[in-house]
């Protein structure tokens, strides 16, 4: 664990499952046939330390902005002392309205427009079948085989679901029932910022390991609990295995799961109800969660979103629940590296013929 976790080289510094203005700017590039950009290295430490202090930070910044518009333009927590349709809605409305920009853009790279469409990026799609038209032509929001729409449908559910959590704790802060940071910044006030900076920062990490802990709870167990069975098993059988009909994962299959899983998905902003923090720091925590899996869902490699390993726990479903920043799959032996899966299927097939 320690040789593959630590000494092993790391391909790619910033392994986050999102998107940035480096991945459009290389998709257009490599659609004209220039070859991506490989990443920097710094060695195989100085990968592992740029990963885990600045890289795996540096890698959500769409989050964070997304998280500072919010804030700043659509967070009236003046009102949110009483239930008002004005104000929530004004919540909801923002949200929705980044949830259609954000995913109807990077789907639109990734299977709409020509850079799409491109032979360099059909070459670099993980499975060559394309699940919304057999005919390669995709459109918005509705697709021949109804996966689309499913999806589309799905992922809005999960928008409302965290819009509503975010309602919630706007209202409980507004009424004084949760203690919060009002301000960011405090000059000359030290320990308040470094805790209001630090509990930020903390977002990323634990998102990684409760989404690991969240997801593998949601897939057999192996093991019966005495007098009620595999929880997990009837979890995947009635809630998770909807996630998986995206077997073939594009933009909108991120959140496209059932209501249940959504509010287990989203448990991970309720760390804001148990340490008094700025409302910055639950917000980061649910659009770190809401737009995250956009990019790391869109079942293509570099230059795109390069989730190859969560691709591979969508069409093999029992390995790689996690993501390798909380590399808990490698220390439980689940973990699959999909450039020796490949290798290793492409020899089975050869031997074969």
């Amino acid at each position: 664990f320690f040789y593959s976790c630590c000494l092993t080289p790391c391909a790619n510094p910033v392994a986050s499952m999102t998107y940035k203005i480096s991945n459009v700017l290389n998709i257009i590039s490599v659609s004209k046939g220039t070859p991506a950009p490989t990443a920097q290295s710094y060695g195989v430490w100085g990968d592992r330390l740029y990963r885990y202090t600045i890289g795996c930070h540096y890698g959500h910044y769409l989050e964070f902005l997304v998280t500072l518009i919010c804030y700043n333009f659509a967070f009236p927590i003046h009102k949110a002392h009483q239930i008002e349709a004005g104000w929530i809605l004004e919540v909801i409305g923002f949200n929705i309205a980044v949830e259609l920009v954000l995913c109807n853009f990077w789907h639109w790279m990734t299977y709409v427009s020509p850079y799409a469409r491109s032979e360099p990026m059909k070459e670099r799609k993980f499975n060559q079948e394309n699940q919304y038209e057999p005919s390669g032509v995709v459109g918005f929001l509705w697709s021949s085989t109804g996966n689309l729409q499913r999806e589309v449908l799905f992922t809005t559910l999960g928008w409302l679901q965290s819009s509503a959590l975010q309602c919630l704790f706007m209202h409980l802060w507004a009424t004084g029932r949760l203690p919060y940071h009002d301000v960011f910044f405090k000059s000359g006030d030290m320990k308040h910022n470094l805790s209001v900076i630090g509990s930020v920062l903390f977002i990323t990490y634990w998102r990684e390991f409760h989404f690991y802990w969240c997801h593998r709870m949601i897939h057999p167990w192996r093991w019966e609990v005495p007098g009620i069975g595999d929880i997990g098993k009837f979890m995947y059988k009635h809630f998770h295995s909807l996630h998986h009909k995206s077997y073939n994962p594009g933009p909108w299959s991120g959140l496209s799961m059932h209501p249940v899983e959504h509010f287990f998905y989203y448990s991970c902003t309720w760390v804001a109800a148990l340490i008094k923090c700025h409302p910055i720091m639950f917000l980061y925590a649910k659009f770190h969660a809401d737009i995250a899996p956009i990019g790391g869902h869109d079942g293509h490699q570099d230059p795109a979103g390069n989730g190859d390993f969560h691709y591979l726990h969508h069409a093999k479903f029992e390995c790689n629940y996690g993501v390798p920043l909380i590399d808990f799959d490698r220390l439980f032996g689940t973990w699959v590296d999909y450039a020796e899966n490949k290798a290793a299927k492409e020899a089975k097939q050869n031997k074969s013929k």
